[in-house]
């Protein structure tokens, strides 16, 4: 097994933080990387890493649900992921629409960190699966706080395993006062707080 292509951190990453011996458990760490990953990208209802999307059915990057839209009827489409780092096709109702070449021509724009196409000549004509993209959209860099939110949050998972030393394999914590009890299947509050400056727009 390996590291998903995906995963916001690194095994040296929660290496050099939780002073866990890689060597002897890597498999497993990844399993526990890939997992909180998971969890991550499930809370924030998002893909955060950087990544393609593709309406081509013969591509790899092949992702209805993200890369084919209803038209909206306006010159404006909010894509699914963000932020947007390049758009390679654009085509509505099978005709293809090219990156607008200067301010007085036709064409599409984007807005990168608002993950919106605006359109100058055209509409994103209102209809069913009807625009078409290929595209690349996500977080190009992890920021350092997303990657320590996730680095707590796999420590945690491995310290509450049998092999990070929970030998009775203890399924849930209480803070001394009772007020918060969380399992190794939840988020920590911490990493929830974190993730809620990432949380996909309304």
């Amino acid at each position: 097994m390996s590291l998903g292509t995906y995963a916001l951190i690194t095994l040296a990453d929660l290496e050099e933080y939780a002073h866990i011996t890689i060597t002897d458990h890597e498999q497993l760490l990844e399993r526990m990387i890939d997992a909180a990953t998971g969890r991550i990208e499930k809370y924030t209802r998002r893909n955060l890493a950087a990544r393609d999307y593709s309406y081509d059915s013969d591509s790899d990057d092949y992702d209805p649900d993200n890369a084919v839209l209803d038209g909206s009827g306006t010159n404006e489409l909010i894509l699914p992921q963000y932020p947007i780092n390049s758009v390679t096709t654009l085509r509505i109702n099978e005709t293809e629409i090219d990156a607008r070449p200067s301010l007085y021509n036709y064409g599409y724009v984007i807005d990168k960190a608002a993950g919106i196409l605006r359109l100058t000549g055209y509409l994103f004509s209102k209809g069913l699966a009807n625009i078409e993209l290929a595209y690349n959209a996500g977080l190009s860099t992890i920021p350092e706080d997303l990657q320590q939110a996730c680095i707590e949050q796999v420590a945690w998972m491995w310290k509450q395993s049998p092999a990070g030393g929970n030998l009775l394999g203890v399924a849930s914590k209480n803070l001394p006062d009772g007020s918060l009890s969380y399992s190794t299947k939840d988020l920590l509050p911490s990493v929830r707080m974190v993730l809620e400056s990432y949380k996909k727009r309304a």
